[in-house]
């Protein structure tokens, strides 16, 4: 849907966007009346004059959660821009702004004689109400968080249980270098350092030296040393980058789907998140409706959770789709070392001229998690705040554990390890792949490029929700597919991880998941 920020329409007002926007008072006794015909989640918002976040966005946030909460039913009338802007005791192209927002994001509906409404067809996932209310409820009775700590506690991260079948993200431990990795490590942490900590940060580390050649050989990224900052995996990469990048209100542009770390981390940033629709060649820049971008989240090497491979003219749209909005490009590729097919193509990093994109991987995939390390490749314009920022938050991982990777890199045993390991994971998706055809008939499988991931897709419709939420009471912790959406084009799948699983526990555990698939067809009435 376009919307056209510079004249907007809601309840009869032209909203002006540039218009000054300022809290003018709080509640008075004249109000009363109208707030009593209020639905009682919009009486209940409380704006905040001394948080960083517009007061619009502290509407549109108050909305949205009573919505996710389901406080705030489908076709529920909201009251009239004028009558809530004069409850809330703030200008009224105030409300009619944070109402516009609601539309554009299809959380409401706007009509002139109807008024404007709580959307009917906006997905509500399941599973995150209950879990707002409850997380509410407990901060209500505790002592006061932070806004950007709460809001984490609302959109949290689905963490699976470490050793369980088909738990995302989550890679073998047995595959562990143990000998040739972790006798660096250890011999890291034991010796002496010979410098001083000031000495290390005036010049280049031996990480920062070796990642910058290694990502110019495998991956086509240029970069200096200087431009590499270790940091603790994807989610301290995304945190630093929306610290440094984003202010409330930023619009970020995010492939759809994708990690729900990335949904988290820039809902808890207060940002305005658009989809970026994705299809067989990847993410569609140029079809993004919305305002313009700060930030262009992509994974072009290899998405989640279908493992597609983003084509070169893609890469090139994003490019240009960034330098027309003035925007960076955060090009994660924390899955490009489990790519097993595809062509061999640059990064975005490598093609890019104008200086506008944040380069995130890590070692995790192929490393294990134990090794929670990872980096970013940032501009030379961006350095400085980057280095700064990650200082401020300890960001970094231990100097002694970026030491040893660093050897374990320049003597190319990374490399070989890495082959190795990719050949594994290779060998146990074919596994995974013949039995689900052979044990879900009935279900399309996505055949990935890389990841630690497959997609089901039932032939019928079914409440992917509800599946998971049964397997997983049964110790298969697979996932939704419509989690992972933004838009409301959400599809309906299971999404399970192989990373962890061993080959020989493959076959048994998809003969579970698909008793747990029959049993939902024949209550749905879906059974052949």
């Amino acid at each position: 849907m376009a919307v056209d920020h510079s004249a907007l329409e809601v309840d009869g007002l032209a909203l002006d966007e540039d218009q000054s926007v300022e809290l003018t008072g709080w509640k008075d006794a004249a109000s009363g009346a109208a707030a009593a015909d209020f639905p009682l989640a919009i009486a209940n918002i409380r704006l905040d004059p001394h948080s960083p976040l517009p007061i619009h966005e502290q509407i549109c946030q108050s909305i949205r959660a009573a919505v996710a909460a389901q406080e705030l039913p489908a076709a529920t009338l909201l009251p009239s821009s004028r009558e809530l802007a004069q409850y809330l005791g703030v200008a009224r192209n105030t409300v009619a702004f944070a109402y516009v927002r609601l539309v554009a994001e299809g959380v409401c509906v706007s009509n002139t004689r109807r008024g404007t409404r709580i959307a009917t067809d906006f997905p509500v996932r399941s599973g995150v109400a209950g879990v707002v209310s409850e997380e509410r409820s407990r901060l209500r009775s505790s002592m006061r968080t932070a806004f950007h700590v709460r809001s984490a506690l609302e959109v949290g991260i689905d963490r699976g249980p470490n050793g369980a079948p088909f738990v995302l993200n989550a890679s073998d431990p047995v595959l562990y270098p143990r000998t040739k990795l972790g006798r660096r490590i250890a011999q890291k942490f034991l010796d002496v350092p010979l410098r001083s900590q000031a000495t290390h940060m005036s010049e280049p580390s031996r990480f920062q030296t070796s990642l910058a050649a290694y990502l110019r050989s495998a991956r086509g990224v240029v970069c200096e040393p200087s431009q590499v900052i270790a940091v603790t995996g994807l989610e301290g990469a995304l945190d630093l980058t929306t610290r440094v990048l984003l202010d409330p209100g930023d619009t970020v542009q995010v492939q759809d789907p994708a990690m729900d770390i990335a949904h988290s981390v820039f809902f808890a940033a207060r940002a305005n998140i658009v989809p970026i629709p994705t299809d067989a060649h990847g993410a569609d820049p140029e079809s993004v409706v919305g305002p313009p971008a700060r930030l262009i989240c992509v994974s072009p090497s290899v998405s989640f959770p279908h493992g597609t491979q983003m084509s070169e003219q893609r890469r090139r749209a994003v490019l240009r789709a960034a330098r027309a909005q003035n925007a960076i490009i955060l090009e994660n590729e924390g899955y490009c070392e489990m790519r097993y097919g595809g062509l061999r193509l640059s990064s975005i990093q490598g093609m890019d001229e104008d200086g506008q994109v944040v380069y995130c991987g890590s070692f995790a995939e192929a490393l294990g998690h134990s090794v929670d390390i990872g980096y970013l490749v940032v501009p030379p314009t961006l350095v400085e705040s980057f280095v700064e920022m990650g200082r401020r938050i300890s960001n970094a991982p231990p100097r002694q554990l970026q030491d040893a990777v660093a050897e374990f890199v320049d003597e190319h045993e990374y490399a070989f390890h890495a082959r190795n390991v990719r050949s594994v994971y290779a060998d146990r998706l074919k596994t995974v792949m013949r039995a689900c055809r052979e044990y879900l008939p009935r279900c399309s499988v996505v055949d990935p490029n890389g990841g630690l991931f497959v997609v089901l897709r039932p032939e019928h419709p079914l409440d992917d929700v509800a599946v998971c939420n049964e397997a997983a009471a049964e110790g298969i912790p697979v996932r939704p597919l419509s989690r992972y959406f933004i838009s409301r084009a959400v599809e309906r799948g299971v999404v399970l991880g192989f990373g962890a699983i061993a080959e020989r526990a493959i076959r048994a555990a998809v003969q579970q998941l698909a008793v747990v698939l029959a049993r939902h067809e024949a209550r749905s009435g879906n059974a052949a």
